[in-house]
C-alpha cells in the first residue's frame, strides 16, 4: 500500500494536528477564523492566478483550522454562562440526562445544569455535572427529572497518587468539570421534562433492557455481561468479571464495538438476503437503518456511534466504489467523527478501534492466505485467529502503553468469544422483542442465559491458566513510536523485500534495546518511599529495586480496588515484580527506618512522638488535633487522607502561625521521598 493511494490521510493528519494544537494553545475563536479566512483566500488565489499555483498546497490547511474550530466550539467552558464561571451561588437547577447507574451506596447520573440562583434571582447557565444520590436519601433519579439542589458542587479533583488514572481530564473531555454528592435534604424534585427527545427514547430503551434481563438472569455476572454486550451498559459489571475478560484479551466484547456491528451485519445480511437483492441500494439502506436503530437502542453511547458510523462508511464506500482503497473510507469516517466530537481523539476506545480495523484491512488479507485449510470449521477458526492477530499487531503498542499488560492466550480466547458472541448477540436482541410471548420468550431466555454461562466460564478457565497475563509492561511514549515504526518497517519489508527496511528494523530494535536496558538499570537501583493519599484511609509504599511493600490496615491491604486504582500504575512504572503487603494495627505509634532518617507514624489519638530527631512525622486517624502536643518536633508533619477535614484545617492554621513545615496530602497529593 502506497501513501499516494490514501489521499485522505493528509487531511486526517492535519485535523488531528489541529485538535492537539488546540489542547496546547487554546486560541480564541477570532484567531481561528482569521487563520481559516487566510487559508481560503490563498486557496482561491491559487486557482485564479497562475503565478500563485504553488499556494494550492495551502488548501489542506483548512483541516488544521477545522480541528481548531471544532475543538473550540465543543469546549463548553468557552461559553460565557458556563457554571464554572458563575462564582458563588445558593442553589442550582439541573435535569437528569443519563441512564441511572446503581453503585454500592449511591445512584450515579449526569445532569444538565439549567440555571443558578444568585441573590434571590435565577439565571440561565450551561454545563454538565456528575451527581451521586445517596441511597439512604430514598430517591432514585430518572432521565428527564428536574431537581433544585443546594450548592455544594465542586470541581472534579486531579489525581493525587503517582501515575493514577486522571479522572478529571477524562471527564473534562466529555465537558463534565464538576460533581456533587447528595444526601437527604440536599435536593428537591421540581418536575419532569415532558417533551419527547431521541435521547430520552434511547434511555427508556436502556431501562427496558435492564428490566427484561433482570427478570431472566440469575446472577450479577450474567447481568453484567448481558447488559454490557447487548445494551452497552456497564453499571452491573463487577470488578472480577472485568479482570477475567481483560486477562484473556476479550475485554472488547464487554463494549458495543465494531465486532458487534459486524456480527449484526452478517446476521442481517443472511436474513435480508432471502428477501432482497444484495446488489440493490434497498438492501444496503435497510441494513444501515437497522444498524443505526441498534445504535439508538443501545443508548447512542460514543462507542456505539463510533462503531456504527465507521462500519456504515466502509459499507457505503465498498458499495459505490468497490475497487477503492477502504483505508480512505476508514479515515473519512474518522474525520466526520472528530469534527463532531474532537475529544474522542483522546479516547482509548477510539484509538484502539481504529487501529484494530486498520490492522485488519492491512494485514488480514495476506495473513489468512499463509495456510490453506480445506476443512471449513478449521479454516474458520484460523480466519478468526488471523483477524485477532492482525488487530493485535496494530494495537499492541497502545495496549502496552495504556494497560501495561499482554494477554498471552488471546488466540485461545478470541475464537471462543467470537463464536459464542455470534449467537448470543442476535438472540439477546430478539429476546427483547419476544420476551412477553409465552414459551418463545422463555425458550430464548434459557438459551441466552446458557450462552452467557458458557462465555463466562470459558473466559474464566482461560484467565486462570498459568501465566495467562503478562503484567508490569510499562513503556514510554517514545517506545510506543519506536514500536509503531518497527511494525511499519516490517510490513514494508514483507511487501517490497528491500534490504533498507531490514536495516531500519535493526536500528529501531537497537534503540528499543538500549531504552529497555537503561530503564531496567534505573529500576534495579531505585529506592523510594511514597505516602499515598487514600480517601478516608492511609497507606505507604516502600520500594527497593523492583520490590515493593504496601503498608496499611488489614481492610485496605485486602481490597483489590485500592491496588487497581491507587497503586497499579505506579508499581508498573517502577517495574515492580515482587509485591507484598504489611498489615499494621489500626492504632499505635511506629517508626519506619530508612537512610533518610527515621520516619515516624502516629495513629493513636493524642499520641506522643517516639523520637524528636525524625525528619518526617505522619499523622493518621485524627491522632494529632493540636500542634501543642508535638511542639518539640521540628521536622515535616504529613497529614494523610484519614484525618477529618476540620482537624486538617485547624492544624493548617496553627502550622502557618507557628511556621511549622506541613504537608497535607489532600491538597498536594502523595509525597515521594527518594533515598
Amino acid at each position: 500500500m502506497y501513501l499516494r493511494s490514501i489521499p485522505v490521510l493528509r487531511y486526517f493528519i492535519l485535523l488531528v494536528a489541529g485538535i492537539y494544537l488546540y489542547e496546547w494553545y487554546k486560541p480564541p475563536l477570532s484567531h481561528i477564523y482569521i487563520f481559516i479566512s487566510i487559508t481560503v483566500f490563498l486557496g482561491f488565489a491559487s486557482v485564479k492566478i497562475n503565478r500563485l499555483r504553488f499556494l494550492k498546497h495551502s488548501i489542506p490547511l483548512l483541516f488544521l483550522g477545522l480541528g481548531l474550530a471544532s475543538s473550540h466550539l465543543f469546549d463548553h467552558k468557552n461559553q460565557g454562562n458556563h457554571i464554572t464561571k458563575m462564582g458563588s451561588f445558593d442553589q442550582y437547577m439541573a435535569m437528569i440526562d443519563s441512564y441511572t447507574e446503581s453503585k454500592p451506596k449511591t445512584y450515579k447520573v449526569t445532569a444538565k445544569v439549567l440555571a443558578v440562583k444568585k441573590d434571590n434571582k435565577w439565571k440561565n447557565v450551561t454545563g454538565e455535572t456528575l451527581l451521586y444520590f445517596n441511597k439512604e436519601a430514598g430517591a432514585v433519579p430518572k432521565y428527564g427529572e428536574i431537581y433544585i439542589l443546594k450548592n455544594t458542587i465542586r470541581e472534579i479533583e486531579a489525581p493525587k497518587n503517582p501515575f493514577e488514572f486522571d479522572y478529571k481530564t477524562y471527564q473534562a473531555r466529555k465537558n463534565i468539570f464538576t460533581h456533587q454528592f447528595l444526601r437527604e435534604g440536599d435536593f428537591i424534585k421540581a418536575g419532569e421534562m415532558k417533551s419527547w427527545s431521541l435521547f430520552q427514547f434511547a434511555n427508556s430503551l436502556n431501562v427496558y433492557t435492564h428490566t427484561v434481563f433482570k427478570e431472566i438472569l440469575d446472577t450479577p455476572k450474567q447481568m453484567g455481561v448481558a447488559e454490557a454486550m447487548i445494551g452497552g451498559m456497564k453499571a452491573e459489571l463487577d470488578f472480577e468479571t472485568k479482570q477475567w475478560y481483560s486477562a484473556t484479551g476479550a475485554i472488547h466484547v464487554l463494549a458495543v464495538s465494531g465486532m458487534h456491528v459486524v456480527i449484526l451485519f452478517v446476521v442481517l445480511n443472511a436474513f435480508l438476503g432471502l428477501f432482497l437483492n444484495k446488489k440493490k441500494p434497498l438492501f444496503l439502506s435497510t441494513i444501515l437503518i437497522l444498524l443505526w436503530s441498534y445504535a439508538i437502542f443501545t443508548g447512542l453511547s460514543p462507542s456505539v456511534c463510533r462503531s456504527t458510523l465507521m462500519f456504515s462508511m466502509i459499507q457505503l464506500g465498498t458499495f459505490f466504489r468497490r475497487d477503492d482503497n477502504p483505508v480512505n473510507t476508514l479515515l473519512l469516517s474518522g474525520i466526520i467523527l472528530l469534527t463532531i466530537v474532537p475529544t474522542w481523539l483522546y479516547d482509548v476506545g477510539f484509538q484502539l478501534s481504529y487501529l484494530a480495523v486498520l490492522g485488519i484491512m492491512v494485514i488480514y488479507p495476506k495473513l489468512k492466505t499463509l495456510f490453506y485449510i480445506k476443512w471449513r470449521p478449521v479454516r474458520s477458526i484460523w480466519e478468526i485467529s488471523a483477524v485477532s492477530i492482525a488487530a493485535q499487531i496494530f494495537t499492541l503498542p497502545l495496549t502496552l502503553y495504556y494497560f501495561h499488560q499482554f494477554p498471552n492466550y488471546f488466540l485461545l480466547a478470541n475464537p471462543i468469544v467470537s463464536l459464542v458472541s455470534t449467537f448470543m448477540l442476535p438472540i439477546g436482541l430478539l429476546l427483547l422483542f419476544v420476551f412477553k410471548i409465552p414459551l418463545l420468550g422463555s425458550a430464548l431466555g434459557f438459551i441466552f442465559k446458557w450462552l452467557i454461562d458458557i462465555l463466562n466460564y470459558s473466559v474464566y478457565l482461560i484467565a486462570e491458566l498459568p501465566n495467562a497475563l503478562t503484567t508490569g509492561l510499562s513503556i514510554s511514549f517514545t517506545t510506543v513510536l519506536l514500536l509503531f515504526l518497527t511494525i511499519a518497517f516490517i510490513l514494508l519489508f514483507v511487501k517490497n523485500k528491500e534490504i533498507i527496511y531490514i536495516q531500519l528494523i535493526a536500528i529501531t530494535c537497537l534503540f528499543l534495546s538500549i531504552s529497555g536496558a537503561n530503564q531496567l538499570l534505573k529500576q534495579k537501583n531505585q529506592r523510594e518511599i511514597t505516602f499515598h493519599f487514600i480517601p478516608n484511609g492511609w497507606g505507604i509504599s516502600i520500594i527497593e529495586g523492583r520490590s515493593a511493600t504496601f503498608i496499611s490496615t488489614d481492610s485496605l491491604c485486602n481490597e483489590p480496588l485500592i491496588y487497581q486504582f491507587h497503586l497499579k500504575n505506579y508499581y508498573d512504572a517502577r517495574g515492580i515484580k515482587n509485591f507484598k503487603t504489611q498489615k499494621i494495627a489500626t492504632k499505635g505509634n511506629f517508626i519506619i527506618h530508612d537512610t533518610h532518617g527515621n520516619i515516624q507514624w502516629i495513629k493513636t489519638p493524642n499520641g506522643r512522638i517516639i523520637s524528636e530527631n525524625s525528619k518526617y512525622l505522619i499523622c493518621s486517624e485524627n491522632a494529632i488535633k493540636e500542634l501543642d502536643s508535638i511542639s518539640e518536633f521540628d521536622g515535616t508533619i504529613i497529614l494523610d487522607g484519614s484525618n477529618k477535614k476540620w482537624v486538617v484545617e485547624k492544624i493548617k492554621e496553627q502550622a502557618e502561625q507557628r511556621k511549622k513545615k506541613l504537608i497535607v496530602l489532600y491538597d498536594t497529593g502523595s509525597k515521594t521521598l527518594t533515598f
